[in-house]
């Protein structure tokens, strides 16, 4: 819980990235978004929370030591160790090989997605998108990205469904885009 209390927070302790939910009548949280803008070649979500919840990450590994087995937690090892060799590196001072400069392709990526079980099919998941989209038109951001897994039939029809499409097919993954405007 702590690691994801803490990954939440990532969303709101920066300027490019925003997370909003939606609550019924009785003040329940039925679903919930978060997007990221990334600010230049090699700016990525899932670093930048990596690095902000190292700590929590940690502490739940020792706990659960179980985890370092778990499929989804053996195919992360690269960008793991990618990540706390630059924490490290962070720290003592030292910086890191810069990033080819090219030209930069504005987006605003969904990172994260979620609908209360009980209000799926409610129509939760289009609100959500919904404003989605306003949040990337206010950044005057008119691409949107995200990346889905291959086995994920029923969210790929729904993001089908709201207009987004396949852009890349990677062996396990889906990167889907959508243009606004």
């Amino acid at each position: 819980m702590p690691y994801i209390k803490k990954s939440f927070e990532w969303f709101l302790s920066k300027n490019n990235c925003f997370l909003f939910h939606i609550t019924n009548s009785d003040g329940l949280v039925t679903g919930y978004c978060g997007g990221f803008i990334p600010s230049y070649i090699g700016d990525g979500s899932t670093s930048g929370i990596m690095q902000y919840t190292m700590k929590q990450a940690l502490a739940g590994i020792v706990l659960h030591p179980w985890l370092l087995f778990h499929r989804e937690v053996i195919d992360m090892y690269p960008l793991i160790f990618k990540n706390i060799r630059s924490k490290i590196l962070k720290k003592k001072g030292q910086k890191l090989p810069a990033q080819p400069v090219t030209e930069f392709d504005k987006r605003v990526g969904l990172v994260v997605i979620g609908v209360h079980p009980g209000y799926r099919g409610s129509g939760v998941f289009p609100a959500l998108m919904d404003e989605f989209e306003k949040r990337a038109l206010a950044y005057n951001i008119d691409k949107l990205v995200l990346s889905v897994k291959t086995t994920n039939a029923r969210a790929i029809k729904a993001y089908t469904k709201q207009g987004w499409f396949i852009a890349k097919q990677h062996p396990n993954t889906l990167e889907m885009n959508k243009f606004l405007k």
